[in-house]
């Protein structure tokens, strides 16, 4: 069962806290590169469509939600069983599917993607309280991951493309520095205009609201 399998990797993490010396020296932080190096694991399997490893990489990905959470748990801050309650309430506040939400007979699936998409934003938006339409990106991401996500969240917020720098839309190789650490800063600063921009869009208008194209390039910094 499923519920006995998780049970008992939940008991072996405590055992290995109860009784491993190296476990609880451990911290979030010191647990990193470990979470990192198992996520490119885990794609690397995925990649390479093998079934198996991506069984085992996902089992690696699980130990460390269960460190981490056991880590939390010694603290007092949170268990493990908090972490599952918080994603199932996320989950059920954000899917309409998974509340009582009914479509049309004659709904489309891109339909009744499209309104899960839209419900998921517009709940996710409510429940972090965001100013900013890149709040809640993961500045820590590798550079390309990173300039994407906050190309597609400007875009979304109605940025012109145009104010996107031409720094973010080629990446160049060679040079003094690396493509990795020229892509980053740019981002950054591109980040940085972004917000920049709508807090100037707000002390003139005296509200937080979306910008239009006009008003993008208006305030934009």
């Amino acid at each position: 069962m499923i519920a006995a399998g998780l049970a008992g990797a939940v008991e072996v993490m405590d055992r290995l806290w109860q009784f491993g010396g190296w476990e609880v020296t451990q911290t979030h932080d010191s647990l990193r590169p470990y979470l990192l190096e198992e996520t490119y694991e885990l794609l690397d399997a995925i990649q390479h469509s093998d079934a198996e490893t991506i069984k085992e990489e996902l089992g690696d990905l699980l130990l460390q939600v269960l460190f981490h959470s056991r880590i939390a748990e010694a603290a007092g801050e949170f268990t493990v069983d908090d972490v599952a309650a918080a994603l199932v309430a996320k989950l059920v506040n954000r899917s309409p599917s998974l509340r009582d939400t009914e479509f049309a007979a004659d709904t489309t699936l891109e339909e009744k993607i499209a309104a899960q998409e839209s419900a998921w934003e517009e709940r996710k938006s409510a429940e972090k309280a965001r100013r900013s339409c890149l709040d809640g990106i993961a500045m820590a991401q590798p550079a390309l991951a990173l300039a994407e996500k906050v190309r597609e969240r400007s875009s979304k917020a109605g940025l012109p493309d145009d104010l996107i720098p031409a720094e973010l839309t080629v990446v160049h190789l060679g040079g003094p520095d690396s493509a990795e650490e020229r892509l980053r800063k740019a981002t950054v600063e591109f980040a940085a205009a972004i917000r920049a921009t709508e807090d100037a869009a707000e002390l003139a208008r005296g509200e937080r609201a979306p910008l239009t194209a006009a008003e993008w390039r208006k305030y934009w910094t």
